[in-house]
């Protein structure tokens, strides 16, 4: 039995860096082939005062991060529901998530422009006008890096996800009642509160959920992303381990991706070891407001300027002298 186990851990020791060659050459390929190269606004380079970083210093950090940048996208029929962006170092497996609320002001000439309703410079009308390419373009535009893929998903996609996973432990912190008929698909959520098993129906409900039918309970969009990546961060320490790879494998038709399923399995690999400390959680910078009656929210350029500075550890104010 021992001579067994010395055997497969060695296997096992030889089977990751082999993994680990391979996510690593998949990386070095993207950075070949991927067109989707953000037009670096020099601007947003520094901390304005300082001028800490040129352009080609800002190209050099991003191109040398060993990222990959992954928008993955939540559908609710034409609009999106969750936009995340979703950063993962190959070599440190440290995996960084960006949530964009779904209200975010998005308005670039020339592209997002001429609109005389002004909810369609929402984000989350981007995609029902310029697809995947023009979402993607507009998050890049937002965040001054190469998106390398993206993932889109319905809510029956999630749910199937979930399943696949065995579930997800989650502590619901209240009785959840809401009823839309006139939603697409009708929404009827009856979740109680307590630590439970969330299966792929419940979890979408979880994740759907914006207020109770008493009026008692009503979430703005960022108390929601709250509640999302509380349930993501739970689902992702349970996920990630030695089965994770047979999960993405099994539920690989539930997403729409530009990712090959063998890409995608050599990706999920390379997670095994991943730590719950290794996985970090933002919401884009911003505040909340209205224009013309509808409601907004606000990017922070700054504030969104710093959070990529801290994941690519680019220095964004100079070091002190004493």
């Amino acid at each position: 039995m021992k001579q067994f186990l010395k055997i497969f851990s060695i296997a096992m020791a030889v089977f990751m860096v082999i993994a680990g060659v391979q996510v690593y050459s998949i990386y070095q390929n993207i950075l070949g082939y991927n067109n989707r190269v953000p037009s670096y606004d020099e601007n947003w380079l520094s901390d304005y005062e300082n001028e800490l970083i040129n352009l080609e210093t800002y190209e050099a950090y991003i191109s040398g991060g060993n990222r990959i940048n992954v928008l993955i996208v939540g559908l609710e029929e034409v609009r999106t529901d969750t936009i995340i962006l979703a950063s993962y170092n190959i070599k440190s497996k440290k995996l960084d998530m960006i949530s964009i609320p779904r209200d975010t002001y998005y308005y670039k000439e020339g592209f997002r422009s001429g609109y005389t309703y002004v909810a369609n410079y929402k984000i989350n009308a981007v995609f029902s006008g310029d697809g995947i390419e023009g979402l993607i373009r507009a998050v890049e535009d937002i965040v001054n890096i190469p998106i390398h893929h993206y993932v889109t998903v319905t809510m029956t996609g999630a749910a199937k996800i979930v399943d696949a996973m065995g579930g997800v432990e989650f502590d619901v912190p209240f009785d959840m009642k809401y009823d839309d008929i006139y939603d697409s698909p009708p929404l009827h959520i009856d979740l109680k509160a307590g630590l439970q098993v969330l299966d792929g129906e419940n979890a979408v409900d979880f994740l759907r959920f914006r207020k109770n039918n008493d009026g008692t309970i009503s979430y703005g969009d960022i108390q929601r992303i709250e509640e999302q990546q509380k349930f993501l961060a739970q689902a992702a320490k349970q996920a990630f381990g030695i089965r994770f790879p047979l999960v993405v494998k099994e539920v690989f038709d539930a997403m729409d991706t530009d990712v090959k399923l063998s890409e995608a399995l050599t990706y999920a690999t390379s997670t095994i070891g991943i730590k719950t400390e290794d996985i970090s959680f933002y919401t884009l910078p911003g505040d909340a407001e209205y224009m013309q009656g509808v409601s907004f929210y606000m990017m922070n350029g700054t504030e969104i300027q710093k959070i990529i500075y801290e994941i690519y550890n680019i220095p964004f104010e100079k070091a002190s002298t004493n």
